[in-house]
């Protein structure tokens, strides 16, 4: 249910059914005027939410909230969980490219983070082949398989501090996510009682958001989009007291 409502609300999903609605109205003259209205409704919407100070500014609200752990608070945690963003299995193309440009960017912190600790243990949690694939990145790096722990069972945030939390209890661990995303990865880690240590990554806006460029791009959508589901996953999550 949250996905379909996530993907309702998204600022390009409500820009494209605005849009057509808007040229469909068009075509009676009857409903001319809200044709009219809903396209230009929709023109407006995507000059504000493909701009990027908008863009900028609601992504980076959520980047910018979780401050990274120091190397010093750091130091002595052997453990390293790394959420899992995309990845597809597709025997035509090289492993590194089975994996999405997120899930590519923790993978990297995660190896970083093992060769300034090369006893630590690294724990890969996601749902289904995600996990799996990731390992696989990993390995070809050249982590050990054996210092590596896939959690294949978990679909959802929530889902990975339930599985993982009979694992490692109060423990201190490292926590690898997309920056974008680690306030929500925090508050459930937290919120089941369990240690994490924030890694956030995969840093994709700035902090001045005054200081980029202002003409509307598609890929300023897209970041808000990214902001949009997760401003709404993170409601959820209180509703439900998760976090």
């Amino acid at each position: 249910m949250i996905e379909i409502l996530k993907h309702l609300i998204l600022p390009s999903t409500l820009i494209t059914w605005s849009a057509v609605a808007g040229l469909l109205l068009l075509r009676a003259r009857s409903t001319r005027k809200w044709g009219a209205s809903l396209s230009f409704a929709a023109f407006a919407a995507y000059l504000v939410f493909a701009s990027g100070p908008v863009a900028y500014l609601l992504l980076g609200h959520l980047e910018y909230r979780i401050i990274p752990a120091t190397v010093l608070e750091r130091e002595g945690i052997r453990t390293v969980v790394v959420l899992a963003a995309h990845a597809e299995f597709d025997s035509h193309i090289p492993l590194s490219s089975r994996v999405n440009g997120a899930a590519a960017v923790r993978l990297l912190e995660a190896l970083s983070l093992f060769q300034s600790s090369p006893e630590s243990t690294v724990i890969v949690s996601g749902g289904g082949d995600v996990p799996i694939i990731m390992r696989e990145v990993l390995v070809s790096a050249g982590i050990p398989s054996e210092r590596i722990v896939v959690d294949a069972e978990s679909f959802r945030t929530v889902e990975s501090a339930a599985h993982l939390s009979a694992r490692l209890g109060t423990t201190p661990f490292l926590l690898v996510t997309s920056a974008g995303h680690m306030p929500r990865a925090m508050g459930v880690f937290q919120k089941a009682g369990m240690s994490p240590c924030a890694v956030p990554t995969h840093y994709v806006t700035k902090q001045n958001w005054l200081a980029i460029q202002y003409l509307p791009s598609p890929v300023h959508l897209e970041y808000s989009d990214l902001a949009v589901s997760e401003y709404v996953a993170l409601l959820w999550y209180r509703v439900n007291g998760w976090v």
